[in-house]
């Protein structure tokens, strides 16, 4: 029987509707108009640039086509034509519309040690008005000769927190390049406010962010607008229920001794409330589909609490273990009827069937490597996704015979976080730290180490694209420092 302990709460109305006007990060789809590019996410802009890309493409003709034209065009990458600049390389992307500063294509010519680029091969390198005006274009926009805006209307993104840097990038899954960045300082925020995890509107109009250090949850639109911000003392996951208005944020591991609560946020005008739940360091958090009820787990004690939203109830459930499991994510199936669980500590993935709640007894425990971390469903509940953070690999778990099928290792798994997948369950991505850490806490020959090197990106934070047919790692994005948490609009 359910019974209703300690509930209580503490509005904090302090985003009070701050909507901020212009774009300082970059959006996915202002100012621009009906007609444009299907391929590459684009619509028109009837404006006038002061760096049209005319001048762009005779500095790119005049500099750098001899090597970067054509099907032997250098590294895949060719700059012949605005359309195949966007394409970008074998790697990924050339350059991030409206971030000049973090373009592979400005950076290569101004940063590179050895460099700049094209004179470490012979080429004559850009001068410093050349390198001014790519830069000014790319900060406008990046448009065509026409006026469309790359990734205009890009409609499945990904979005990857950068914790080191106080900075998101934005992650097109259509073509599996950065398209866009949100730094947070540009919105006042700190270097170190240290954004976590991410949950996503089902129809991605509205996505939220969690900063730990900063002590805040934001909400975004879909064009990087920041509308309102709330404080919350060190949230870290966020969850939400797509059938409902409320959005759920519990503690970070970075809080040593948090209030014993969970945040209840309204979407809808960010009212929040936290919610006694008697629990120790609440950290896993997922909530079920359709019933809307929230299960969070302790990191320093075996329980999890269920939360029911209708009457406020709050049940604890003791977990057997002879020693801290240390709960860190939880996913629920597609379907709601399966909740799986990742435990540091024990090194386990815990399967629950959410039928027999409130029965929380696991009715499956599996092996799997080192601190499994954030885990992940396919849209077709058939596999779970989940990074090993000590092991650098990522376990692949088949939850029809509820095994672990394979283990998936290569370039750019460094301290593995954060995972998800794409709408369509074509690809798995999973966010990588790769921070210098202490002998015998992961697999330090599996730093991994940036195709490129700016003097300033040796801890270069990773995505790593996983093909889920082939379940082998197709791709590697590099980010910003410390990839963390990773969200995604999943359909409702």
């Amino acid at each position: 029987m359910k019974a209703t302990i300690g509930f209580f709460s503490c509005l904090l109305l302090l985003g009070s509707g701050l909507a901020l006007g212009g774009r300082p990060a970059g959006g996915v789809g202002n100012d621009v108009g009906p007609e444009g590019d299907a391929e590459y996410g684009t619509r028109s802009v009837d404006r006038e640039y002061d760096a049209p890309y005319s001048d762009v493409q005779r500095i790119l003709d005049a500099k750098c086509t001899s090597c970067h034209t054509g099907a032997a065009a250098a590294r895949g990458l060719r700059l012949d034509s605005w359309q195949t600049l966007i394409a970008g390389s074998d790697h990924g992307e050339a350059i991030i519309p409206f971030d000049a500063g973090r373009s592979l294509l400005v950076e290569l010519t101004t940063k590179l040690v050895g460099g700049p680029h094209p004179a470490e091969v012979g080429g004559e390198p850009l001068t410093e008005a050349e390198v001014a005006l790519v830069s000014e274009w790319i900060d406008e926009g990046s448009p065509s000769e026409t006026g469309e805006i790359p990734f205009a209307d890009a409609r499945n993104l990904l979005y990857a927190a950068n914790q080191s840097v106080a900075m998101v990038s934005v992650i097109d899954m259509e073509t599996n390049q950065v398209i866009r960045t949100v730094d947070l300082q540009q919105y006042g925020l700190p270097e170190n406010a240290w954004p976590h995890h991410f949950a996503v509107e089902p129809d991605g109009s509205y996505w939220y962010l969690s900063l730990i250090a900063a002590n805040q949850i934001l909400k975004f639109d879909r064009d990087n607008n920041l509308v309102q911000q709330i404080d919350f003392v060190r949230p870290g996951l966020l969850a939400l229920d797509p059938g409902g208005d409320n959005l759920y944020a519990a503690r970070s591991m970075a809080a040593v001794s948090p209030p014993q609560a969970i945040g209840v946020i309204r979407r809808s005008d960010m009212m929040a409330e936290e919610v006694g739940i008697f629990l120790q360091r609440p950290h896993a958090l997922a909530v079920r589909p359709g019933e809307g009820t929230v299960y969070t787990a302790s990191l320093a004690v075996n329980q999890i609490a269920s939360f029911y939203p209708e009457d406020e109830a709050v049940e604890l459930h003791e977990l057997a273990g002879d020693r801290p499991h240390t709960f860190i994510g939880f996913a629920v199936s597609p379907d709601g009827r399966w909740m799986v669980g990742t435990t540091e500590l024990t090194a386990s993935l815990f399967v629950f069937d959410l039928d027999r709640a409130p029965d929380m007894t696991p009715v499956d425990t599996i092996a799997v490597n080192a601190a499994p971390w954030h885990p992940v469903f396919t849209p077709d509940g058939r596999w779970v996704y989940v990074g090993n953070n000590w092991d650098n690999t990522v376990n692949v778990i088949d939850m029809e015979s509820r095994t672990l099928a394979k283990v998936i290792e290569g370039n750019g798994l460094s301290q593995p976080h954060g995972a998800a997948v794409s709408p369509d369950g074509r690809f798995a991505y999973i966010a990588s730290r790769n921070l210098e850490m202490p002998v015998g806490h992961s697999k330090y020959e599996h730093m991994y180490t940036p195709r490129y090197d700016t003097g300033d990106n040796a801890r270069a934070g990773t995505v790593v694209v996983i093909d889920t047919a082939s379940q082998e790692i197709v791709k590697i994005i590099e980010i910003e420092g410390y990839g963390a948490g990773l969200g995604a609009a999943a359909p409702n």
